[in-house]
């Protein structure tokens, strides 16, 4: 289930400690709508069954794309890579294989060789990208990852889609710990508390604590931070 931290317990706010070592109180949050245990479970059978149909186009130091099978049965793709000015940024964008045609950045009978896709979601990345990151920040001890997901972007993971469960799995995997497994929690979190923690602009941040992910595989849950506060899923 997911479990709102108890109120008033200080909690540090990893992002802005390294500035002024504020602390922040955890709301209560009781009166929203909890996610069932069992709600979780078939969601991530349903990720499982959705991790089957991935497949990586390219996978280098600086950048990874993969193709994916959306609900609909149509493919997509997530591209991410790692920011030229901040070495502890990695831009990440989703591009619906429709809009490689539409656009006429490739032939409709150039779609199965992979390479080709490949080369042209890379040459042209940085036109799908709407402006999402995730970074690093702090030690291997008291740091953690930050997500920013632009409004566009937030929107369509909000949709609560198993894909985008798959989707976070892979822009977590590395840089977090057990990280293809919490991006499930994750979109469960931002599909429940989006409209109650996205920004003015409609994106949304989410921060997650490198202890808090190492606590996973005891508990099944982890405590991060959605907007403003933090939640426990």
């Amino acid at each position: 289930s997911l479990h709102p931290l108890p109120k008033g317990r200080g909690i540090r706010d990893p992002l802005r400690s390294r500035c002024n070592k504020e602390y922040v109180d955890a709301i209560d949050i009781s009166n929203n709508i909890p996610i069932s245990e069992e709600d979780l479970k078939k969601a991530m059978e349903k990720v499982s069954e959705t991790s089957k149909n991935m497949n990586v186009l390219k996978e280098t130091d600086k950048e990874k794309i993969v193709s994916f099978k959306k609900d609909d049965g149509s493919i997509a793709y997530v591209i991410s890579w790692a920011d030229e000015k901040n070495p502890n940024r990695t831009n990440f964008a989703f591009v619906d294989q429709s809009e490689l045609v539409s656009k006429k950045l490739i032939s409709t009978a150039s779609l199965n060789d992979s390479s080709a896709v490949a080369t042209v979601i890379s040459a042209a990345k940085v036109s799908f990208w709407n402006g999402s990151y995730l970074e690093t920040y702090g030690s291997a001890t008291t740091g953690g990852v930050h997500i920013h997901f632009s409004a566009k972007d937030g929107l369509w993971l909000a949709g609560g889609a198993a894909t985008a469960a798959v989707l976070l799995g892979i822009i977590l995997d590395g840089p977090l710990p057990f990280g293809d497994a919490i991006g499930a929690l994750v979109a469960f979190g931002i599909a429940t508390f989006y409209w109650a923690e996205s920004n003015s602009d409609n994106s949304i941040d989410v921060s997650i604590p490198y202890a808090n992910a190492l606590q996973y595989p005891l508990t099944g849950h982890v405590s991060m931070k959605i907007g403003s506060h933090w939640y426990t899923i």
